[in-house]
């Protein structure tokens, strides 16, 4: 019994452990934000643009830009997928599937409507429904992939 109870309690301690980074990241202000982006930015520039230096200032400012949008809108998406999946595994009594799918998005959607809500009172920073979008997709798929795991489980435990 006192496995189950540390298991069911560590389920929910990594996912609002999980709420609190994404917390977090939503406190900083918008250079320290651009900061941490900016340095994934430049390491996908380096692996993927190998002729970056010698390209002119104009298209160097172009590609940097729009890596560090995809970057920024990946980490979204991915912090999301995380939620949505992690909230699926804490909803592990739930028997009914599809609810406990829908479940795990809507409420790692409407983490993210609180999430974007409070970025309004980091300095610099946006409240933008696209990023909502973004990361209800994410959390969508994460609690997809919740699923899929546990369909896959469930044929193994069968067989």
């Amino acid at each position: 019994m006192k496995k189950i109870l540390k298991s069911k309690a560590l389920r929910y301690v990594i996912t609002v452990l999980w709420c609190v980074v994404i917390f977090l990241f939503s406190a900083n202000d918008a250079d320290t934000s651009s900061e941490q982006s900016g340095m994934i930015t430049e390491i996908c520039i380096d692996t993927f643009v190998p002729d970056y230096d010698s390209l002119s200032d104009a298209e160097q400012e172009d590609i940097f830009d729009t890596v560090s949008f995809i970057v920024r809108k990946t980490a979204h998406f991915t912090e999301y997928l995380i939620l949505g999946a992690l909230v699926f595994w804490c909803l592990h009594k739930a028997k009914d599937k599809r609810l406990r799918t829908a479940c795990s998005a809507v409420a790692a959607s409407l983490y993210a409507v609180t999430d974007e809500l409070h970025q309004l009172f980091s300095d610099g920073r946006s409240c933008e429904l696209r990023d909502v979008l973004i990361d209800s997709g994410g959390g969508l798929l994460g609690a997809l992939i919740g699923l899929l795991i546990l369909v896959l489980y469930e044929k193994k435990k069968v067989k």
